[in-house]
């Protein structure tokens, strides 16, 4: 969602633009829900809390609410540099490199989103990971409510250079391990490194993005590592300009926490017949396809299919103490925004999240979510 309607304060050094939005959801979850949180639920951990024994919930929430900052100054020895943050009012981390939105708790911090700094060719500091192309985010109330995108927010160095009509963006990024059963590790001895090259010209949009990385742990009792990585393609294109976009995208390989919300773990540790503990990576696939549709200047939908699975069945212990695992899980979304005023605007949306878990089990959540964001 862009942001737009800033306001800005000059002086001798630079300057500052403040701004935001308010974003106030109600929803209506049916046929389980989340069950350590309200009607907004947590991404697709909603799955693993999901029960027919659980009745209908309703909840309203404003902590999707944001405010950021930005300071430019052009009069500087580099050139311009430009400084970014970005909070929210409703955030956990789950220390994997990504965080949960409980958009329905209590909890009023005020918690980092974006911290970077930008000059020339670097961009330094905490932002959406290099392997996210923001193309791939579709325009959807329930925020992180894809079943196969990738998503990942984490501190990194990126260099971005443009060729003609492409752009190569390189990186490396803070690592961690999400080795199941709420075993997160930071112990790590090089970052991730992320690379990814995107075209844009006549035929629209392309991205190749890659990635490889380090999964460790060394707790003082056993110390195993293994490398892994994988690849996300991601294409856009406007089929009627200024009326119908298209999307898809399709990720495949070692990225654990970097695809499917959290959904899978990044590896598991096993032991080999000698007694000895080492890392299996768990690989995974996924696809998104989006439809944008804008009806008018004012009014316009977004439809999103999506789909995850665990390409190792019976590897993935990504339980949130649960007590069982997601192998596969897809996603439909359907929306319908109106702009009342440029600022302004009102949303409905319906979401299917459907499930299959290591228990065999198969959870269907349905959620009926509407929204009033205005935008500052």
């Amino acid at each position: 969602m862009g942001i737009n309607g800033a306001r800005a304060e000059d002086n001798d050094a630079g300057k500052f633009d403040f701004g935001g939005f308010v974003k106030v959801s109600a929803a209506i979850s049916t046929k389980g829900t989340n069950g350590i949180d309200d009607a907004l639920g947590l991404y697709n951990a909603d799955l693993l809390f999901a029960g027919d024994n659980k009745g209908t919930r309703f909840g309203i929430s404003a902590k999707e609410t944001r405010l950021h900052v930005t300071y430019t100054n052009t009069k500087t020895p580099l050139g311009q540099i430009k400084a970014y943050i970005e909070g929210n009012f409703g955030v956990d981390g789950n220390n994997d490199g990504n965080t949960i939105e409980a958009y329905g708790s209590t909890n009023q911090r005020f918690v980092l989103r974006h911290a970077y700094i930008e000059t020339g060719n670097f961009l330094i500091g905490q932002t959406f990971s290099t392997f996210l192309d923001p193309v791939s985010a579709p325009n959807v109330i329930d925020y992180g409510g894809n079943a196969a995108s990738v998503f990942a927010r984490q501190p990194q160095i990126r260099f971005s250079q443009g060729i003609g009509d492409f752009t190569v963006h390189l990186a490396v990024e803070n690592p961690t391990s999400n080795l199941g059963y709420n075993l997160i590790t930071d112990d790590q001895r090089i970052p991730d490194f992320v690379g990814r090259v995107d075209f844009d010209g006549e035929f629209g949009h392309v991205s190749i993005a890659g990635i490889i990385r380090e999964l460790r742990i060394d707790n003082g009792e056993f110390e195993a590592h293994k490398i892994t990585g994988g690849a996300a393609v991601t294409a856009s294109k406007s089929i009627i300009k200024d009326r119908l976009d298209v999307m898809v995208q399709y990720i495949r390989g070692g990225i654990g926490h970097y695809g499917a919300f959290s959904a899978f773990a990044d590896g598991i540790i096993l032991e080999n017949e000698l007694g000895k503990k080492y890392i299996d990576p768990i690989d995974i696939q996924g696809a998104t396809g989006s439809i944008t549709i804008h009806w008018t200047d004012k009014l316009n939908s977004t439809i999103v299919g999506s789909w995850a699975e665990n390409l190792d069945p019976g590897q993935n212990t990504m339980t949130l103490s649960a007590g069982h695992s997601i192998e596969n899980v897809r996603s439909f979304h359907a929306n319908l925004y109106y702009n009342v005023t440029q600022d302004f605007t009102i949303a409905m949306e319906y979401k299917k999240l459907i499930g299959k878990l290591s228990d065999q089990t198969t959870p269907n959540v349905d959620r009926y979510q509407g929204s009033f964001i205005y935008q500052f």
